[in-house]
C-alpha cells in the first residue's frame, strides 16, 4: 500500500503538473543531448522537484530513446531500473542526514570518480541541498565545477538563500513555482476517476485551497478523505469532517473586515478563531498574505494573481481592491507589526486585536459589551489582573464619541520642559530603568546627581571623571536618553559634566560591613573592572 502521490507519481515530462518553463527547456536539451553536468531545482514543497530530477536522470540515460526525443521509453532496462529505485547509477543523497564533509567525501567525491556501472550517466540527486555544512560545501565545490565527463548533479532545495552562491554560480538553475489552483483541481479530479470514487467539485476545490500549491499536499488530502469515504462518492461535508482545520475561511472573513472597517465583527473573527484553537501568529501571516495579493491585485491587475486563489477568494480580493493601494499597504505594514508584537506579548492576540481596532478606525463599530465579550472575556478588553500595566484595558470609545480617547491622567508623563525638580522626582526610577538596558549603568547613576535641567537637556554631575565619561560613552548616552526621555514623554539630551569637591555629594561614614556587603563589591568589581584590595 501507498499514499497517492507515490502510486500516481508521473513518470514522464507530460504527467508533470504546471511547471512548464521547466519541461520546455528540460525536454529540448535531452533531445539535442547539450544536456549540463549540474541543475539546481528551487522551489516551495510538493511542487514536482525531486519528480523532475528522477525523470531528467532517467531521460539521459534511456537506452531506447530514439534520437531528438526527450521522453524515457519506461521500457528499458535501465528506466525499469530507476523506477524501482535499483538503478546502482542514479544515487539519490539526501542533504539533511548526510551533511558533513565526510558523507559527502565518501557518498560524492569517491563515487563520480568511477564510470557508470551500466548507464552512460552516473547521476547524484542531492535533495534539501541547502542543509549540507558549509566545509562540505567546500569540498564539493571542485567536483561540481569540473566533475568527470560521465558524471552529472542535479541539487534540489526548498531554501535557495542558504546555498552559497559558489554552489549556485557552478548550475543551471530552475525556480519551481507553486502549482496553479486549477492544475491542482484538474489533478485531483483525475486520481479521483482512476481510484473509481467520485468527489464532489466543492470538495476537491476544498482540498485544493488548503493544499495552497503544494501537490503532494493536495494529493495527501484526497488520499485521506478517500480512505474514509465507501469508495463510491465523498461528499462535502464527507471531506469536511476529516480534513484538518484551516483557517483560510476565518482569515477570508477577518480580512474582509478591516476592508469594511467592522471591527466589531473582526474581534469576533478572533476570539472565534481563538476558541477554535488556531495558531494566531499563523491567523495574523495569512492575513498579511491576502493582503498582499490584494494589493498586487490593485498595483498590477486581478490577473495578475489569479491563479493563486480559487474564483470564491479571487471575487472577494477583486472588491477589496476599491480600498486603494495606499491604504492596503498600511493594513499590512500594521499587521506586520502586531504580528511581531505578539511574540512577546502576554495575551498572544492582543496586538492583533488592537491592531484590527486602529485599523477599522478606532474601534469604530464597537460597543462596550462587544469589546468585553470577545472569545469569552478574552477580547479587546482583558482582565488587567497579571498584566504589565502597558497590556491594561485598552478605552474603546463607542459610536457616540467624537475625537480619540485622551489617555487617563496618571498615565500623562512630565513634560521635558520642566525644571529639576520634575527630573528629581523620576530618579530612582530611571536609575532603575536604566538598569534593565545596561546592568552596569545603576552604578554609575547611583553617585551621581541631577545639577541642572531646561526644555530638551538634562546635566548631570559627578564627583570623578571616570563616571562623568561613562555616562559621555555613545552608547551609554543613547540608553540614558531613551530611558529618560520616555519617562519625561519627550526627546532629552543628557550631558555627564565634573563637579567642584565643594558641590560633590556628601557621603556619611560606611556602617559596618554586613553579609551582604560581599555581593555588592562584586557588583562594582564587575561593573567598573576592579579588584578587591581590604
Amino acid at each position: 500500500m501507498s499514499t497517492l502521490y507515490r502510486k500516481y507519481r508521473p513518470q514522464t515530462w507530460a504527467d508533470i503538473a504546471d511547471q512548464e518553463h521547466v519541461k520546455m527547456t528540460l525536454a529540448a536539451e535531452v533531445e539535442t543531448g547539450k544536456i549540463a553536468h549540474a541543475y539546481l531545482f528551487s522551489g516551495p514543497r510538493g511542487v514536482g522537484k525531486t519528480t523532475t530530477a528522477r525523470i531528467l536522470a532517467r531521460a539521459v540515460n534511456c537506452a531506447a530513446r530514439a534520437a531528438g526525443k526527450s521522453e524515457p521509453c519506461a521500457e528499458c532496462e535501465h528506466c525499469l531500473a530507476a523506477a524501482e529505485n535499483r538503478s546502482l547509477d542514479i544515487i539519490e543523497i539526501d542533504a539533511a542526514s548526510h551533511r558533513g564533509i565526510d558523507a559527502v567525501r565518501e557518498n560524492i567525491i569517491e563515487h563520480a570518480r568511477f564510470t557508470p556501472a551500466r548507464a552512460p550517466f552516473k547521476v547524484f540527486i542531492i535533495d534539501e541541498v541547502h542543509m549540507l555544512t558549509t566545509e562540505a560545501f567546500n569540498a564539493l565545490l571542485k567536483t561540481l565545477e569540473e566533475p568527470p565527463s560521465h558524471v552529472m548533479f542535479i541539487l534540489a532545495t526548498t531554501e535557495l538563500h542558504k546555498v552559497p552562491a559558489t554552489i549556485v554560480s557552478r548550475c543551471q538553475r530552475f525556480d519551481f513555482r507553486k502549482i496553479g489552483f486549477a492544475e491542482v483541481v484538474g489533478r485531483l479530479r483525475d486520481l479521483a476517476e482512476r481510484e473509481g470514487c467520485k468527489v464532489d467539485d466543492k470538495a476537491v476545490e476544498e482540498i485544493a485551497r488548503r493544499a495552497e500549491g503544494s501537490l503532494r499536499d493536495a494529493e495527501g488530502l484526497l488520499g485521506k478523505v478517500l480512505a474514509v469515504s465507501d469508495g463510491k462518492r465523498v461528499s462535502y461535508d464527507d471531506a469536511l469532517s476529516v480534513l484538518p482545520r484551516s483557517n483560510a475561511a476565518a482569515v477570508s472573513e477577518f480580512v474582509e473586515c478591516l476592508v469594511k472597517r467592522d471591527g466589531r465583527t473582526a474581534l469576533m473573527t478572533i476570539g472565534e478563531g481563538l476558541e477554535a484553537g488556531l495558531d494566531m501568529e499563523q491567523f495574523a501571516l495569512d492575513a498579511v498574505e491576502l493582503l498582499r495579493k490584494t494589493l498586487l491585485a490593485a498595483v498590477a491587475g486581478p490577473e495578475s494573481v489569479a491563479e493563486e486563489m480559487d474564483k470564491e477568494t479571487a471575487a472577494r480580493v477583486g472588491g477589496w481592491v476599491a480600498v486603494g493601494a495606499g491604504e492596503l499597504a498600511r493594513m499590512i505594514e500594521m499587521l506586520l507589526e502586531a504580528r511581531a508584537r505578539m511574540k512577546i506579548s502576554h495575551l498572544q492576540h492582543l496586538p492583533l486585536e488592537l491592531a484590527a481596532v486602529k485599523v477599522c478606525g478606532g474601534g469604530a463599530g464597537l460597543s462596550p459589551s462587544a469589546a468585553s465579550g470577545m472569545a469569552g472575556g478574552k477580547g479587546l478588553v482583558p482582565e488587567s489582573r497579571g498584566l504589565v500595566p502597558s497590556e491594561a484595558s485598552v478605552p474603546v470609545p463607542t459610536a457616540k464619541s467624537e475625537g480619540p480617547v485622551p489617555p487617563p491622567k496618571e498615565e500623562q508623563k512630565v513634560p521635558a520642559s520642566a525644571d529639576l525638580e520634575a527630573v528629581k522626582a523620576v530618579w530612582q526610577e530611571f536609575i532603575r530603568k536604566a538598569g534593565e538596558e545596561n546592568h552596569s549603568l545603576p552604578f554609575v547613576l547611583g553617585i551621581g546627581q541631577p545639577v541642572d535641567a531646561e526644555p530638551g537637556k538634562v546635566v548631570l554631575g559627578f564627583e570623578f571623571a571616570f563616571h562623568r565619561d561613562k555616562v559621555n560613552e555613545e552608547k551609554n548616552r543613547r540608553v540614558l536618553e531613551k530611558v529618560l526621555g520616555e519617562l519625561l514623554g519627550d526627546k532629552v539630551r543628557i550631558d555627564g559634566i565634573l563637579l567642584e569637591k565643594s558641590e560633590a555629594p556628601q557621603y556619611s561614614e560606611p556602617a559596618r560591613p554586613s553579609a551582604a556587603v560581599p555581593q555588592v563589591l562584586e557588583g562594582l568589581v564587575a561593573a567598573f573592572g576592579g579588584k578587591v584590595v581590604e
